[in-house]
């Protein structure tokens, strides 16, 4: 069987292994808004995003695809050139998708391009921060605002009517939550009044002399004005007050990304694989993520062993077929080891699983992903 959920349900059962999940999976992808899968890396969480993306669609939906993931794994599955923009993906006709897909990869400095001319003042205003040496080499060289961006472009997909569903391919490993944490990254940039402590010199230019405008200077910024001289402070002071705005927009917009990453309508789905140095990995993904307030609404366990192959190990005694049973056996313990370590952290909260055959066939082209994300569907069978 390609696909299982072991949870209890009214769905009705496939056999003695559990409840076909493909029923719970589309009503999660007809229901939902916004889709972020999360997982360690080297689970096949790209694929599933992807696949997921494609199921959806072939519900009938408007799905936005965006990855942030630096593997950039997407174009050579989708078959098109990710870049910022999203681009659809063509679907042969024999593959009966009744809505739509476009993706697009995280592109961080024309999201903050695009911050930028939207909380602006003015076109004039943006023009000049988009001018400024301090910008370009802000949003070109920083790498701490990306998780940030990932969801300024979240909200942005997430609030336009062209979509019925965004789905988020979130970063590896030890990456893969610092998206959820940096909502208000620059909250305290705004509320704790860091701002007005850097324009101060340039406001006191007009009221002192430059030796003393230059020693609070040196009390408010350590010793960056001996390094840069005051022409380089006021330059930055210049350069903060035509950014107020717009960092005051983007903590608005941290606010609206917060709400949007609550709402009902906004699911995790936390991938897997089926050996214990992943299952850890995921363990520790999901108690982040409940540390967090956010709970899973679906896991999935990739590259298991066929179900159709352990079942007929398990029915024989030939010894070539014992590594199969003890990595059947070490596979189901995994994984019911996992689930019900995950019973405290979701708090009641219900939760679907599925389990992936490990595919043989080549899944890094449209066809193969294609075939793969029909293995989610509420019709799988064996």
């Amino acid at each position: 069987m390609a696909i299982n959920d072991t949870k209890n349900s009214a769905n009705g059962t496939k056999d003695a292994v559990g409840v076909i999940a493909g029923p719970l999976v589309d009503r999660m992808l007809r229901s939902q808004r916004v889709v972020i899968i999360i997982g360690a890396g080297g689970v096949g969480k790209t694929t599933s995003a992807v696949a997921l993306a494609i199921h959806a669609a072939r519900l009938g939906r408007r799905v936005a695809l965006l990855s942030i993931d630096p593997a950039k794994r997407l174009a050579a599955a989708l078959g098109i050139e990710l870049g910022h923009e999203l681009r659809p993906v063509i679907f042969p006709e024999a593959a009966e998708i009744k809505g739509a897909l476009s993706a697009a990869m995280l592109d961080q400095k024309a999201v903050f391009d695009g911050m930028v001319r939207k909380h602006a003042p003015s076109p004039h205003i943006a023009d000049r921060i988009l001018r400024d040496p301090l910008y370009i080499a802000a949003s070109t060289n920083l790498s701490g605002p990306l998780e940030y961006m990932a969801l300024a472009r979240l909200q942005e997909l997430a609030e336009s009517p062209e979509w019925d569903l965004v789905v988020l391919d979130t970063p590896p490993d030890s990456h893969a939550l610092d998206f959820l944490a940096r909502p208000n990254v620059l909250s305290g940039f705004v509320e704790n009044k860091v701002m007005s402590r850097l324009l101060k010199p340039v406001v006191m230019a007009g009221r002192a002399g430059l030796g003393r405008v230059m020693a609070i200077s040196e009390k408010v910024l350590g010793g960056i004005t001996s390094v840069t001289g005051f022409g380089a402070l006021k330059s930055f002071g210049e350069f903060v007050l035509l950014m107020q705005e717009v960092i005051e927009g983007f903590h608005r917009s941290g606010e609206r990304v917060i709400e949007i990453l609550r709402r009902d309508s906004t699911s995790f789905v936390l991938v897997a694989a089926p050996h214990k140095a992943a299952a850890r990995a995921a363990t520790a993904l999901s108690r982040e993520l409940g540390a967090m307030g956010y709970m899973l609404d679906g896991v999935v366990f990739n590259r298991c062993l066929p179900r159709t192959v352990s079942h007929d190990a398990a029915a024989s005694n030939a010894d070539e077929l014992a590594i199969l049973k003890v990595r059947a056996r070490s596979e189901d313990q995994v994984v019911e080891g996992f689930k019900d370590g995950l019973v405290g952290l979701q708090k009641g909260r219900a939760m679907w699983d599925v389990r992936i055959d490990d595919q043989t066939a080549d899944i890094h082209t449209l066809d193969g992903i294609l075939k793969f994300s029909k293995l989610y569907a509420a019709d799988s069978s064996d």
